[in-house]
């Protein structure tokens, strides 16, 4: 298994230099944008970049009909379909951390309310990163890169909407949904690291049952 992730990994590399280059036109257009705001989106971004790292890799499998090849390996389906997750996983965790260094940074010379609302857009961008990787493994096996790609761009854009809601909702109203709605009980924060894992690890099984039935 080591073997196919490092291979996604050579794949994924191709892709870095032009995803960069788009970080940098985004990130100058962020000038204007305040530290928070900038930290914010800059964070997003990265995330983003790591949860749709596996397209790429479903891409260039299909181009090279890698499935063929797959088949004939000592390796289990679900093996395969692992080196997957952790890739997503680990690019996510890559982009997650540089957004979070970011935001430490950018909370030092910040109010306690600013600080406490980066945080708070830190937590969320692992909650809906996590949930985003959980949704397109399925979609990618079930469906195939092209169409997933359409799909997952509509559930990126709602969830995108969701969180434009919020931040106008804490610009107007200065209230932070997440922060609000996480107060309410110190259990509540638990519960959503919990069902997230849940969806996570049936978002796997679901994976590995749709690719070992596409072999038989």
């Amino acid at each position: 298994m080591k073997g196919i992730l490092y291979k996604d990994l050579l794949l994924a590399w191709k892709n870095m230099k032009h995803l960069l280059l788009a970080f940098a036109f985004f990130a100058l257009a962020l000038v204007s944008q305040s530290p928070q705001s900038r930290a914010m989106m800059v964070g997003m971004y990265l995330c983003l970049v790591g949860v749709l790292t596996p397209l790429y890799t479903f891409s260039y499998d299909r181009a090279a009909r890698w499935d063929v090849y797959a088949r004939s390996l000592p390796l289990k389906r679900w093996q395969i379909v692992l080196s997957k997750y952790l890739l997503g996983v680990l690019f996510f965790a890559c982009g997650l951390g540089l957004g979070g260094c970011l935001a430490v940074v950018v909370g030092f010379g910040s109010t306690a309310a600013q600080a406490g609302q980066l945080f708070a857009s830190l937590a969320g961008m692992i909650l809906v990163g996590l949930l985003i990787l959980s949704i397109e493994l399925p979609v990618f096996y079930r469906f195939g890169p092209e169409k997933a790609r359409l799909i997952i761009i509509l559930v990126i854009f709602m969830l995108a909407s969701l969180l434009g809601a919020s931040i106008s909702f804490r610009e107007t109203e200065g209230i932070d949904l997440l922060l609000f709605v996480l107060n309410q009980s110190p259990v509540l924060p638990f519960l959503f690291a919990g069902l997230i894992v849940f969806i996570g690890i049936g978002s796997f099984f679901l994976s590995v049952r749709i690719y070992s039935k596409r072999g038989e």
